[in-house]
Order: structure tokens, then sequence, then C-alpha cells
């Protein structure tokens, strides 16, 4: 079997890594794995966890490297190469992890896509019905379009349980990143970026569109809670300049609606009585 060390060697040596972003794979990973164990309430033996936008592994091998066993890490990815690379290299050696290819589409990664094949949406949708306890897509809604934003949280919020949180990473577009876009401050090149949908939506370069693509505060918003979910914590990234963020890109985390319990259930702090204070 490989440790887990081997297999990051495996990655190092390997293109894809280029087609996921690239950079040290154990860094990305490390840093990714970070986040999740600060942000997400995961625990050894109950928590199903789900990986959407897999790529090689990264951050599902750093997860595990931090000693978490749940009872599931299912990774979910597009491209048949790196499903492929995951069942050849990772599946093998981690206890209770597996990979789903999609059948799916996106214009920024079909160039490595010669094959089809895998499940569609509908299908794993099924198959994972309100399964997930905790997920996560790092780089994946900086990579789409807005109907696949809203489409791919619908696809993803059907797979979680009442009360689940996904950890997304994004754009977000509010009065700062705009004002420090506007201004030139941004870590990345923006000088010539277009704005789409009344301002709603902000592209870098359209002729890649979706190589760099921010959404309004108050769409992200939208989108989420059309998904059943709702953002209830985010923690602000770097792109935007001006020294803020301990990651690159902004991190959302999307709780799933919970069920409702009987109000005389609801265990309510009392307010203070305040007719009897001088």
């Amino acid at each position: 079997m490989l440790t887990t060390a081997e297999i990051f060697d495996v990655m190092r040596g390997d293109s894809m890594n280029d087609w996921v972003g690239g950079s040290d794979p154990e860094a990305v990973g490390d840093a990714s794995a970070v986040i999740m164990r600060r942000l997400l309430p995961l625990h050894n033996g109950t928590s199903r966890v789900l990986d959407f936008g897999c790529g090689i592994g990264r951050g599902l091998v750093s997860l595990r490297k931090t000693g978490l066993e749940p009872s599931a890490i299912v990774g979910m990815d597009i491209m048949p190469p790196v499903i492929d690379f995951c069942n050849n290299y990772i599946r093998p050696n981690l206890n209770n992890t597996w990979f789903e290819l999609i059948n799916d589409k996106n214009d920024h990664y079909d160039r490595f896509i010669s094959q089809s094949g895998g499940k569609g949406r509908e299908k794993l949708a099924l198959e994972y019905d309100n399964y997930f306890s905790d997920g996560y897509a790092f780089s994946v809604f900086t990579h789409v379009t807005k109907e696949d934003f809203g489409g791919l949280l619908k696809f993803i919020s059907s797979m979680m349980i009442p009360g689940g949180r996904f950890l997304l990473t994004c754009f977000e577009l509010n009065e700062f990143s705009r004002y420090m876009i506007n201004k030139g401050q941004s870590i990345f090149p923006l000088d010539n970026h277009v704005m789409w949908e009344d301002g709603n939506i902000l592209v870098g370069n359209e002729s890649d569109p979706l190589g760099f693509i921010a959404f309004d505060r108050s769409l992200i918003e939208k989108m989420a809670w059309d998904a059943g979910m709702a953002i209830t914590k985010v923690e602000y990234g770097c792109w935007m300049g001006g020294g803020i963020g301990s990651s690159l890109q902004d991190v959302m985390i999307c709780t799933k609606l919970p069920e409702l319990v009987a109000r005389e259930e609801v265990k309510m702090t009392p307010l203070v009585d305040r007719t009897n204070m001088a």
C-alpha cells in the first residue's frame, strides 16, 4: 500500500497536477485541509464527506493525513483522467474512500474530457440522496457560469443531510472588492475586466469567461437560498488585495436548511428583564 507521502510523490510527477492549478500538490492539499478542519464539524467514524471537484485528490489526501477517519469520503469530478488517477492511486490505499465520474461539461475544463461516461446529476442525486454530512469544493465555483453555480448548488444540496455544511470557495463582489478592483489593487490582473448582468458578474477576460469569474454577494445568497441552503459563514480571501484574508479565494459555508422541530422543544435563552433596572 502507498503512504500519503508516496501518493503525493506520484502527483508531483503527473502532468494532471497542472490541470488542477499546479504548485506542489501536498502544499495545496495541506492548505485546504487546514481550512476544512477549522470550518467544518468533521468527526471520525460518523462524518460522510463529499469532495466535489476532487481533481487528483490533493485536498482529500491531505485531509486524511490529518488523522480524519470518516465513515466515507466520496470524490466527484467531470474529468475521466483525474478519476482514473484517484481510483488507481488513492482508493486502494485509503479506507472508506471512493470516486464518482460526473457526466457533465464545463467550458473551462472540456479540453481535458476526451471521452464520455460516468453518471448524470440526476442519478447521483438519487444514489446519494441526503447522504453527506459535510462537503467542500475548492476552485470549482470560480470557473462556472451563473446557471451552473445555481444548478450545482441544487445538485449538491440534494445530496446533503438537513443541517449539513458545505464549504465552497469563490470570488465575491462587494463594496470592498469592487473598490479594490477599480483602484487596480487586486492581486489578479483585472484591468480589462467586463461586467455582466447589470454589474452583478465580473469576468476577468472575456475571451475566457470562466478563467476568472466573480459574483455579487446578493446573487450568491439568492442562488444558495434557491438551492435550499443559507450562507452561514464567510471568510474573505486575499485575492482582492489590501492584505486581508488567510486564503486566496473567499471561503463560504453553506448550510442546508435544517429540519424544524416543535417550538416547545427549542431551547431558548431568556431575555434580560430590564424593567427593574435603575
